[in-house]
């Protein structure tokens, strides 16, 4: 017979697994498709194993214990389908912005010229601009257009981490 005492003791397990699962679904949307970065996770990671996972192994309790393996379980593989998410997002957006490379190329060969905006492209060389990446922040492409100097970048480690094609260097680099 199940007594109210059980009942409530296994909602509270329900509730709690039910928590950990909402809150590392809230830190999947933040860092890998709002903010694109992982610094988040990597704090949330790091402190799942030199803090969770040791309160967890050293506690007495075994549903205490469990409980506590289960949470880092959880945080722990969010963790690591947030890094999985930026990557291939980045990879993405590589491949995006070499569709934009060969386009502006063929563009520069038509017309002997770099396009002054990414809006010259269409609908000749490119049907539309690509966003980058599956993001809600920096997830556009950048292009710059100078008398003597045409780039295109996008962000893959925000702030930083700006992988930049140099048209007149014919080249991958980053501007820092």
């Amino acid at each position: 017979m199940i007594t109210e005492s059980d009942f409530i003791q296994d909602n509270l397990k329900i509730n709690l697994t039910t928590k950990n699962f909402a809150w590392a679904g809230v830190l999947i949307v933040f860092d890998a498709f709002i903010a694109n970065q992982g610094v988040v996770a990597t704090l949330v990671g790091l402190w799942m194993l030199f803090v969770s996972l040791p309160r967890a192994a050293l506690s007495k309790n075994p549903e205490q214990k469990s409980r506590g393996y289960k949470r880092v379980a959880i945080f722990l593989g969010a963790v690591l389908l947030v890094f999985v998410l930026n990557w291939a997002n980045n990879q993405i957006a590589r491949s995006r912005a070499e569709t934009l490379v060969t386009a502006i190329k063929a563009f520069n060969q038509k017309y002997q010229r770099y396009p002054e905006k990414l809006d010259e492209l269409v609908p000749v060389f490119i049907d539309h601009i690509p966003d980058a990446k599956y993001t809600l922040i920096f997830s556009s492409f950048k292009y710059i257009s100078g008398p003597e100097f045409h780039s295109i970048f996008y962000i893959a480690l925000p702030p930083f981490g700006r992988p930049t094609y140099y048209f007149e260097g014919d080249k991958w680099g980053y501007l820092d």
